[in-house]
């Protein structure tokens, strides 16, 4: 089984660190003996923005996927000639459940 960890921008403090709007998810699966991770960032500011990267390890080695995050402000993202989407209303996590019961994170 791999431990995976996030950093930002090559630094060597382990994410989440102690920022509340950032956390790390893992997951079991989806394959047998498999981990899955994800890096989640509640409402987004410019300080966010940089090169995030993920880092597996195990007995037979270690392995690191980068992913980039460019944070727009309203005025630049008005000026990509992107049609803007309409103001969408947050629903609390426990009430965020589909039909059939399963939840959506």
């Amino acid at each position: 089984m791999a431990s995976i960890e996030w950093r930002k921008d090559g630094l060597d403090i382990q994410l989440p660190g102690d920022d509340p709007h950032i956390s790390v998810q893992f997951r079991g699966g989806p394959q047998r003996f498999e981990v899955t991770s994800w890096l989640q960032i509640q409402a987004v500011r410019p300080s966010d923005e940089g090169t995030y990267r993920c880092l597996a390890r195990n007995a037979l080695g270690q392995v690191e996927a980068p992913a980039s995050l460019t944070v727009l402000t309203p005025d630049q993202l008005n000026s990509t000639g992107l049609p803007q989407l309409p103001s969408q209303h947050l629903v609390p996590e426990e009430e965020a459940e589909s039909e059939e019961g399963e939840e959506y994170y």
